[in-house]
């Protein structure tokens, strides 16, 4: 007798038809829970046949052939029907069957929910956008943003800029951000997100998130398959008053941030920016961000220049001044849009 190393159990059709019959009376009673609609949903993708034997079970509504029409799977090439075998048992089962259950079956036939948007600001703008969650994500001066949210995650890919994430707690929907080649994953907590070409900064105000190196140019989709409670070997977690910065292939930095300095570090939200005892080269880079107007300084000698002052978003000509006033230094227009520094001679 010939022995196989390989046995497949298979689903027989009367086995289907029971699970079928099984999910039919629980939809019927109208209290899936979100669990169970998972589980039927996971059902029906399994196996084509499962979707057919419950189509086939609500054949005996004469006039819901266009309901039928929409659920169809367009992958069908043949139009099955099992009443003929299941109308002893559930014909006086399925005659009683309530309206509400069609509206149910149409909803779990068709995928699940997804919401997408799209987000950006120009330079000097900042908004804020508030989810159905209650999650609320602060877009900082030139920055873009998608966002993907579902039943099973919220995904959040910073394009380009900044932003400050306040994530409503929800444990069975992680909230992850996507940039450069970093996933930062949050359950309930406050956390900033700035995307400078390949380097990312992670600043986390309250509570905790967990860092993971992933592929540059990853999708949303291919990170919505990720199983996001797995924990890799090179995963950072990062805690109130902490800030890493990972530029790629280079093993991330983390460093402590007193509260002031975090407070500092978000006066954008308040419409200013705050510098104490800081390099010009840093001002003025941080200035840049907010006008249109770029200020460039000539010699390298003047990077080292350190400033304290506070200035309104957009407001570089406050800060020329007092760089002018305090400094041996004086202010050049070389074209509508670029001013250039250089020491008085």
């Amino acid at each position: 007798m010939n022995t196989s190393n390989k046995v497949i159990a298979l689903h027989t059709m009367n086995t289907i038809e029971d699970e079928a019959s099984l999910w039919l009376v629980r939809l019927d009673n109208g209290n899936l829970s979100k669990q169970s609609r998972k589980e039927l949903k996971a059902w029906l993708s399994a196996d084509e046949r499962h979707q057919i034997a419950l189509k086939a079970m609500v054949d005996i509504w004469n006039d819901m052939d266009e309901v039928l029409m929409m659920i169809n799977d367009e992958n069908s090439s043949k139009n099955i029907s099992l009443w003929p075998m299941l109308t002893p048992i559930f014909k006086p089962f399925l005659l009683a069957a309530s309206i509400s259950f069609i509206a149910i079956f149409i909803w779990l036939a068709m995928p699940m929910n997804v919401e997408k948007n799209s987000y950006a600001t120009l330079i000097g703008q900042q908004i804020d956008v508030k989810f159905s969650d209650g999650s609320i994500i602060h877009l900082n001066t030139n920055s873009r943003i998608k966002t993907e949210f579902s039943d099973e995650k919220r995904i959040i890919k910073l394009i380009k800029g900044e932003a400050l994430f306040e994530v409503a707690h929800d444990p069975n929907r992680p909230f992850i951000v996507y940039a450069g080649d970093r996933l930062v994953q949050a359950i309930g907590t406050k956390f900033v997100v700035h995307l400078e070409s390949e380097n990312v900064q992670v600043t986390v105000t309250h509570g905790k998130v967990k860092m993971s190196k992933v592929a540059l140019n990853t999708t949303l989709s291919d990170i919505k398959e990720m199983n996001s409670a797995t924990i890799q070997t090179d995963d950072i977690f990062i805690a109130k008053g902490e800030k890493v910065i990972a530029d790629s292939n280079q093993t991330p930095t983390l460093t402590h941030i007193k509260p002031e300095n975090i407070k500092r570090e978000l006066s954008w939200l308040d419409g200013k920016l705050v510098f104490v005892n800081e390099r010009l080269f840093d001002v003025i880079k941080e200035i840049n961000r907010y006008d249109d107007i770029e200020i460039v300084l000539k010699e390298p000698s003047l990077h080292d220049i350190r400033i304290s002052g506070r200035f309104d978003l957009g407001d570089s000509e406050a800060l020329i001044e007092a760089i002018e006033l305090s400094f041996n230094i004086k202010s050049q227009q070389l074209k509508s849009n670029k001013i250039l520094l250089t020491k008085k001679r």
